[in-house]
C-alpha cells in the first residue's frame, strides 16, 4: 500500500531522532522502499533491507548515510565524535561564495552533519579504532578543504596513539567550489596518511558505492587492506567520462568493485553483512603483538617425527597427484578465520599465488601459498610475475605488523614465456628474495608438493625449511626440462632417480631442516590427517623461532643461507650428478646411473634383524 513506506520512514525517523541517549541532534536516514528497485522484489519486512539496507533477493547495496555506517561498523555505544565543528574560513578563491554557503548551508540543514566527512574513536570488535566516514549525501562526499582537514587530523591522531585506522568511502569527488585548494586536499591526506605507515599503524577501507576522485586516487588506496562493497562504482574518473572517451562500449561489469578485484586492484569484495566481522578479525590479526602472544609452551621442546624414505619416483608419482592437498586447502583447514588478499596493486590477481591472514591455533600468522591451476594436457604450473608481486605485500604486511610468515611451495618454476619475461619475471623473483632475507619475524616454509627451480626458491627462504615426505624439491622442474625433446615416460622416471628428489636427500644436504610426516601413499589419501600434521610442524617452528630476538633472528638467517651446501658432504655428490645429467641431455646419451640409494628405515630395521638371527643360528 503506499502510505506504508511513507509511515515507516516517518516512525525510523522519530526513533533515531529522540532515542539517542537522550540527544536530539539532527539526523537523517535513507529512505525505506517497500519493493526493491533492482529486482522488485518486497523487502520492506525484511532484516536484510531494514538494518543494512541489501536486498535480500538480489543483494544489491542500498547507500546509507554516515551516521549509519557508524552504528553498523563499531560496537554499540562506543563512538565518539571528533572534529565536529570543523569550519572553512570561506577563502576569497572560492568562486560565487554567497551561492556555495548557501550549498553547505542546505546539505547542513537537510543532513545534520557540518560536512561530508564524520570521524571520531570508537571500537571495532572490542579494538580500539580511528573511524572516517565520508557521506555521498553531504554536496556528493566531494572532498572541500574541510573533509581534508578532518580527514588528515583523524589520521594524526590515530598515529599518535598508535591505534588502526578505519575509512569508509563513498564520493570523494572534487569540490570545484572550493577550486584548487580542493584538489590540494589529496597531497594534505597522503601527508597524513604516511605517518600510519611511519609509525606501523593499520590503516583499512571499505570503498562503497561510489567511490571516485581525489579521496580514491589519495588516502583510499594507501590502506594496508582494501575491501569493497558489492556493485560499488570504483574508479579515479566518473563513469560517464569513461563512456564519453571509449570508442567501444564498456563491459558490463567495468568500473565496479568485481572488475576491479580481477584486476588486483582490491583484496576483496564483502557484502555489508560480514563487513563489520572482516574488519573484526582484521585488526585483531593486524594488533596482534600489541594483545601478548600466544600460549603454546608445550610445543617448546617438541621433537620431530620420524617418517619413512621414499623412493624418487614414487614421491614424484605422489607429488603430482591431482587429488593432493593444495594452499588454498590447507589454509582454509589451518586458518580460522582465513582471510585472503587478493591482487598485487596494480593490474592483476594471479591465482597461483594464494595469500592472506588469519589465526592458526590462536596464533596470528601471514600465509602465502602457490596453488595449482586446472592445466590443460601438457601445460605446466608455474609462478608468474604478477603473483609474486602478490606475495610481495603479503610479506611487507608481515614484516611491519610482527607477523609470523608461512609460505606453502608447489610449483614447477616461474613461467618461462615472453609475456612473463616482458612483465618483469627476473625483477620479481629477485626482489622477492630480498623481501624474504629482510624478514624482522619467524618464516617457515613447507615444500607441499613438487618444488622446481627459482619460482619455488623465490618463496623458500626461511627460518625453517620443511618438507612433506612425498614432496619433492628439484633444481629444475624433471617434465620441463626432458617432456619437449623426449615423449619417453620412462626417461623422467630415469631423471627423478638421477637427481637428489625426495625429503630425506634435501635433509642430508641441509636444503630442508624437517620432514613432516603424511599418510601412507601421500596427502590425498587422507587429507585432514595431512593439514594436522603440518599445522603442528608449523606451529612448533613459530613457537621456537618466536623465542629468539630479531637481531639473532636475522643473523641466524643471513648465516643459513650464505652457508648453504657448505655443510654438507653429498653436496659436491649431487652437484657432480646433476651436471653429468644436464650434460647427457645436450648430447642426446642416456642419463648416467644413479648410485645405489640407502634403503628405507623399514628395510634396514628387517636387513638387521635378519642379520641378527643368522648370527644367532
Amino acid at each position: 500500500m503506499p502510505w506504508r513506506p511513507f509511515l515507516r520512514n516517518l516512525a525510523n525517523f522519530l526513533v533515531h531522532l529522540f532515542n539517542r541517549d537522550g540527544k536530539t541532534d539532527r539526523t537523517y536516514l535513507s529512505v525505506v522502499h517497500d519493493r526493491c528497485l533492482f529486482c522488485e522484489e518486497p523487502i520492506s519486512d525484511s532484516p536484510s533491507y531494514l538494518i543494512y539496507r541489501v536486498c535480500p533477493f538480489c543483494r544489491f547495496h542500498y547507500n546509507v548515510t554516515a551516521r549509519q555506517r557508524v552504528e553498523l561498523l563499531a560496537d554499540k555505544g562506543t563512538f565518539k565524535e571528533s572534529y565536529k565543528y570543523v569550519s572553512s574560513m570561506d577563502p576569497l578563491s572560492f568562486s560565487r561564495r554567497s551561492r556555495y554557503r548557501k550549498f553547505l548551508a542546505q546539505d547542513q540543514s537537510r543532513t545534520g552533519l557540518t560536512e561530508a566527512a564524520v570521524t571520531g574513536r570508537c571500537r571495532i570488535g572490542d579494538i580500539e579504532t580511528v573511524m572516517i566516514v565520508l557521506d555521498f549525501g553531504f554536496m556528493g562526499g566531494t572532498m572541500g578543504s574541510v573533509v581534508g582537514e578532518k580527514v588528515s587530523m583523524a589520521f594524526e591522531n590515530a598515529a599518535r596513539r598508535g591505534i588502526p585506522a578505519v575509512a569508509v568511502v563513498s564520493g570523494g569527488g572534487a569540490r570545484i567550489q572550493e577550486g584548487v585548494l580542493s584538489l590540494m586536499q589529496m597531497a594534505k591526506t597522503v601527508t597524513a596518511a604516511n605517518r600510519l605507515r611511519d609509525e606501523e599503524v593499520p590503516f583499512i577501507v571499505v570503498l562503497a558505492n561510489p567511490s571516485t576522485g581525489q579521496a580514491y586516487a589519495s588516502f583510499a588506496n594507501l590502506a594496508d587492506v582494501i575491501l569493497a562493497e558489492p556493485g560499488s562504482l570504483i574508479g579515479l574518473s566518473p563513469l560517464r567520462t569513461l563512456q564519453e572517451m571509449s570508442k567501444m562500449p564498456l563491459p558490463l561489469d567495468a568500473h565496479t568493485a568485481e572488475a576491479h578485484v580481477g584486476h588486483g586492484l582490491l583484496d576483496n569484495v564483502v557484502d555489508r553483512e560480514n563487513l563489520q566481522p572482516r574488519i573484526a578479525s582484521l585488526l585483531q590479526i593486524l594488533t596482534a603483538h600489541k594483545q601478548g602472544s600466544s600460549n603454546h609452551k608445550n610445543l617448546l621442546k617438541a621433537e620431530p617425527v620420524e617418517s619413512d624414505e621414499v623412493e624418487p619416483w614414487e614421491a614424484v608419482t605422489a607429488a603430482r597427484n591431482s587429488e593432493r592437498p593444495q594452499a588454498n586447502i590447507y589454509f582454509r583447514s589451518m586458518l580460522d578465520p582465513f582471510i585472503e588478499l587478493r591482487g598485487d596493486r596494480l593490474n592483476s590477481d594471479d591465482r597461483s599465488i594464494v595469500a592472506g591472514l588469519g589465526f592458526m591455533d590462536g596464533q596470528p600468522v601471514a600465509v602465502i601459498g602457490q596453488q595449482r591451476r586446472p592445466l590443460v594436457e601438457g601445460d605446466r604450473y608455474h609462478v608468474f610475475p604478477d603473483g609474486l608481486r602478490k606475495a610481495q605485500r603479503v610479506i611487507d604486511l608481515a614484516s611491519r605488523f610482527k607477523l609470523p610468515l608461512v609460505t606453502l611451495i608447489d610449483t614447477q618454476g616461474a613461467d618461462p614465456g615472453l609475456e612473463a619475461e616482458e612483465q618483469g619475471i627476473g625483477n620479481a623473483i629477485a626482489k622477492t628474495l630480498s623481501s624474504m632475507l629482510t624478514v624482522s619475524t619467524p618464516m617457515v616454509s613447507v615444500v607441499i608438493g613438487e618444488s622446481g627451480s627459482e619460482g619455488a626458491l623465490a618463496l623458500s627462504l626461511s627460518d625453517r625449511i620443511l618438507i612433506q615426505q612425498y614432496a619433492v624439491y628439484s633444481p629444475m622442474s624433471v617434465n620441463h626440462s626432458l617432456g619437449a625433446a623426449h615423449h619417453d615416460h620412462m626417461l623422467d622416471r630415469e631423471a627423478a632417480e638421477a637427481l637428489m628428489l625426495t625429503a630425506h636427500d634435501c635433509l642430508e644436504l641441509g636444503i630442508a631442516d624437517e620432514i613432516v610426516p603424511e599418510p601412507e601413499g601421500g596427502s590425498h589419501v587422507d587429507p585432514r590427517e595431512a593439514s594436522a600434521s603440518l599445522q603442528t610442524a608449523i606451529l612448533t617452528n613459530i613457537v621456537q623461532l618466536s623465542k629468539m630476538s630479531q637481531g639473532k633472528l636475522l643473523k641466524k638467517r643471513y648465516r643459513k643461507f650464505r652457508r648453504m651446501g657448505e655443510s654438507s658432504g653429498h653436496s659436491q655428490e649431487a652437484m657432480n650428478r646433476e651436471v653429468n645429467l644436464l650434460m647427457s641431455i645436450t648430447s642426446g646419451d642416456a642419463p648416467p646411473e644413479r648410485p645405489p640409494r640407502k634403503p628405507k628405515r623399514k628395510d634396514r630395521e628387517k636387513e638387521s634383524t635378519e642379520a641378527q638371527v643368522a648370527s644367532d643360528d
